[in-house]
């Protein structure tokens, strides 16, 4: 057993959740880090340098509740409770509501809330036995307010809010933690995936906006949950988003309408298909 002692984190392979998974093993704790895919795995540890016996990857997909309490339950039983648990796997798939199969929806919920549902599952029970430990779920600064062609994403994120939420009540009788962090775009091979299928709308609302190096959005998750803070909003825009909720959202929404009446109107000359005309530059609040 490290001396930190025992942290799990999902989606671990790259991104917020391989940053996370680096600064906790320099802190000495022992990482059972958990991604559906083995090959990214490897890549991650080789990646992570001399990470040593303290580094554990597991392969399996957190959408699987029973094979993931198996992995917890595994590393609970060599390492004791938890110090550190941090829901960070999440998909993101933009576009317009009537363009998006309902797969997807299905897909991201599956993923981003029930994934994370799944490991607070398989680890709450250890640590309120310790009575200790802090519960990080990543969640997205498109939970804090609206935004154009994020409607298969969106509510899984804002469904997991009001999972940290109720749960940072209930734990902390406890001596439990939970905190909830929405990052805006963050620099990771998700953000570029997502990249090419935002529409025009979302494309052109969020051009020019500040996007966070993923190190970054680590080190504030896990100083704010260190510090016991229930909401973690790592830059600007989602500061305001969640400080000034109704006059920043009240803004947002009216540049997107402006944008949308330019961008998704309907062309007389395609029989009614979508107009696609240029708009000037637009910044805003987001991920």
């Amino acid at each position: 057993m490290s001396v930190a002692g025992l942290a799990i984190v999902s989606g671990a392979s790259s991104g917020i959740g391989w940053h996370v998974a680096r600064l906790l093993l320099a802190r000495e704790f022992t990482v059972l880090a958990i991604a559906r895919d083995a090959a990214r795995l490897r890549s991650a540890r080789d990646a992570m340098g001399d990470a040593g016996p303290r580094y554990c990857p597991v392969a399996l997909d957190v959408r699987d509740g029973a094979a993931l309490r198996e992995a917890c339950a595994g590393a609970i039983a060599r390492h004791g409770a938890p110090r550190w648990v941090v829901a960070s796997a999440g998909i993101a798939r933009p576009g317009r509501f009537l363009d998006i199969p309902p797969d997807e929806h299905e897909g991201a919920f599956r993923t981003n809330y029930l994934g994370s549902l799944h490991l607070a599952q398989a680890c709450l029970p250890a640590m309120v036995r310790a009575r200790g430990g802090r519960l990080v779920f990543v969640s997205s600064a498109a939970a804090l307010g609206t935004f154009y062609g994020f409607t298969a994403y969106a509510p899984s994120k804002l469904a997991l809010r009001a999972l940290g939420d109720g749960l940072a009540l209930e734990m902390a009788p406890h001596g439990v933690g939970v905190t909830t962090v929405f990052p805006p775009d963050t620099d990771t091979p998700q953000l570029e995936a997502e990249m090419a299928h935002r529409p025009p709308v979302a494309r052109a609302y969020l051009r020019g906006a500040p996007v966070l190096a993923p190190e970054a959005v680590a080190r504030a998750l896990l100083d704010g949950a260190a510090a016991g803070r229930r909401h973690v909003t790592p830059g600007l825009g989602p500061t305001l988003l969640h400080r000034f909720p109704r006059i920043a959202d009240w803004i947002g929404r009216r540049r997107q309408a402006r944008l949308a009446a330019v961008l998704d109107a309907p062309d007389p000359r395609e029989g009614g298909g979508t107009a696609r005309k240029p708009v000037g530059h637009q910044t805003v609040l987001k991920k």
